[in-house]
């Protein structure tokens, strides 16, 4: 504050309603309003005006669709397995399922559960065990050569990471190797969180 009226600082003035709606609506949806939608909301000298425009905005197909692209990229999501020809593999049903999650306004510990442990739930339905395909969307080896222990323990070490990354918003590939420099988290912190994936009986192929 006093720096702001040391440089005579003062607040921009309100951007015009076309440019605001704008914004919002790239925001929300990644798409320019239509031009109806600008008229409509032009013509609305309400006083929630700007709510209603937000509210239509988060209940629309096209921003759960948003809200997805930013989870996908977070998820590690690919349509192909990342080694050698980088064979096609089928996972977009998952995808649908966090952009129903979104449209339907999924609680966050539910979206949370669902995804790291659904199969675990009791009576499991089949969309509850889809959500886990969030657990293997790490790059997939096939090859017939590979050492089955390294891939298994990469796979591993690739959950743990994403897990931390998602969910608590932290960097937990440094503790693979030693214990963290700037903040409290230790090697032993890591492995004991990789044991929940390392416990999984699989192989380290396809």
């Amino acid at each position: 504050f006093d720096t702001r009226q040391k440089k005579q600082l003062r607040p921009n003035k309100p951007a015009p309603r076309e440019k605001w709606l704008r914004r919002v609506t790239f925001d929300l949806t990644g798409l320019p309003p239509t031009l109806r939608e600008i008229d409509e909301f032009l013509a609305d000298t309400s006083d929630r005006a700007f709510a209603k425009v937000v509210d239509r905005l988060m209940k629309s197909d096209a921003c759960a669709e948003r809200l997805t692209s930013e989870w996908l990229d977070v998820a590690r999501y690919s349509d192909s397995y990342g080694y050698q020809r980088d064979d096609e593999r089928f996972v977009w049903p998952w995808r649908d399922w966090v952009i129903k999650a979104f449209r339907q306004n999924m609680p966050f510990d539910q979206f949370v559960t669902e995804q790291l442990a659904g199969d675990l739930l009791p009576n499991a339905t089949r969309e509850q065990i889809l959500a886990t395909t969030f657990n293997r969307l790490h790059s997939h080896k096939k090859e017939g050569g590979v050492a089955l222990e390294e891939f298994r323990i990469e796979n591993v070490a690739d959950r743990t990471e994403t897990v931390g990354t998602a969910f608590m918003g932290m960097t937990l590939v440094c503790t693979r190797c030693h214990d963290h420099k700037f903040d409290p988290l230790t090697m032993k912190d890591y492995y004991s969180l990789s044991s929940f994936f390392a416990n999984v009986d699989e192989r380290g192929l396809i």
